[in-house]
């Protein structure tokens, strides 16, 4: 049975499932993480100077793209079902894929990338949206991890990627890449059941659209679980930002950026996957409150290193830190995604798209903040670790006094 009572959709197995999940996530990051390498190229190629931080533009828009646009597919994909929706999302990021690798200049690339971006809201919402149509609790949360350690794949590898077809092209190529990508997804889906049968849908009135998105405001589970989500986020949309910056400003090391992202994403992938393993034996909320202290700790410490160094302390300190902050973050993520689609019940769809618009747009906010002020120091990252990590753990504390909100 259902979350609701309702008899369960047809499944495909649980196996594939998180794999198919993972690949519908994985748009997301493939459509910054490939592009990474590229960024020097991209400067030269638009009539950018060799050092410009604008370049972090093309991972805000697309951030700001992939939030905003949430709270359009979240009713849609509630009144007429996932898997249309779903489409409708890969051919917008297709569209805007296109658009960057065709972009004449810097103001169109970044016009495609907000288009590109939301497209990818599509997947992004859809994605959680399908998880929670079919679990719920911890069980929940250990799907949502292990989709994650697939997902992490893909950072894994894009810019590896990203620098092979560099080493073959151009900026332009590695732009449209991706598009490969949507078209093996396009042929997946049809694989995939429809998780939100007939009687599940709702409405498409403005009336019912607002009744659910009050809903995600006033559960204070879920809203407090959204906010300790944005700052995490926040902290990790600015290392992606400005990472590539760093390297090779701050480190002089641009030219192997690609292979320590890469063994970063793997290490990532790594604790996410044995994490999701666990999740259901030592349950998500206890996880949560002894993981997000344990990372604004070392978040706080490598702030006062890098202070003390006057802003570049040793590489490969920095960096062993940052894979591990970014590593438990990136496990504990998914955990609070889980926690605050918890009490959603048939409000999933909606549900997942306020929640995504608020961590995702409000995390690319709080990272533009600190783009602009990174100019050859690793301080102003390391100090959003710190500062947006304990104020994320703030509203994971809060949230969790409501956790009898789970219906």
């Amino acid at each position: 049975m259902s979350p609701t009572g309702d008899p369960q959709p047809r499944r495909i197995a649980e196996r594939e499932l998180v794999f198919l999940l993972g690949a519908i996530s994985a748009t997301t990051a493939l459509g910054i993480d490939m592009a990474l390498p590229a960024f020097t190229e991209i400067r030269l190629g638009l009539g950018l100077a060799a050092d410009s931080p604008r370049v972090a533009l093309t991972v805000t828009l697309y951030f700001f793209g992939l939030a905003g646009a949430q709270l359009l597919y979240g009713p849609f994909t509630d009144r007429f079902g996932r898997k249309p929706v779903l489409y409708a999302g890969l051919a917008l990021y297709t569209l805007g894929a296109l658009g960057s690798a065709l972009a004449p200049s810097f103001g169109v690339l970044i016009a495609s990338r907000l288009v590109w971006g939301i497209g990818a809201a599509g997947p992004r919402a859809l994605s959680l949206a399908i998880g929670r149509d079919l679990y719920e609790g911890d069980r929940l949360g250990r799907v949502l991890s292990a989709v994650m350690a697939v997902f992490m794949v893909v950072p894994a590898i894009a810019p590896l990627l990203g620098q092979a077809v560099l080493a073959l092209g151009t900026w332009r190529w590695v732009m449209g890449a991706p598009m490969v990508l949507t078209v093996v997804l396009a042929l997946w889906i049809i694989r995939l059941p429809e998780s939100l049968p007939p009687e599940r849908r709702r409405p498409l009135t403005l009336g019912r659209t607002r009744e659910a998105i009050v809903a995600v405001f006033t559960n204070k589970l879920t809203i407090g679980s959204a906010l300790a989500v944005m700052f995490d986020m926040g902290a990790f949309f600015a290392f992606l930002g400005s990472s590539q910056l760093l390297f090779d400003d701050v480190y002089g090391r641009g030219d192997v950026f690609a292979y320590y992202f890469a063994g970063m994403s793997v290490c990532m992938g790594l604790v996410v996957f044995t994490g999701s393993r666990l999740v259901t034996t030592i349950g998500a909320d206890r996880m949560i409150v002894t993981l997000l202290p344990a990372t604004v700790t070392m978040s706080a410490g490598l702030a006062l290193w890098s202070w003390q160094a006057g802003g570049q302390p040793s590489f490969f300190g920095w960096f062993a830190v940052i894979v591990v902050i970014n590593a438990v973050r990136t496990f504990v993520n998914p955990l609070m995604q889980a926690q605050a689609m918890g009490p959603m019940g048939d409000l999933a769809g909606t549900a997942s798209a306020v929640i995504g618009t608020i961590s995702t747009g409000g995390g690319a906010v709080l990272a533009l903040l600190i783009d602009r002020m990174i100019a050859g120091s690793v301080t102003p990252l390391v100090m959003a670790y710190a500062g947006y990590g304990a104020i994320g753990l703030g509203f994971a504390l809060w949230a969790r006094r409501h956790r009898s909100e789970i219906k």
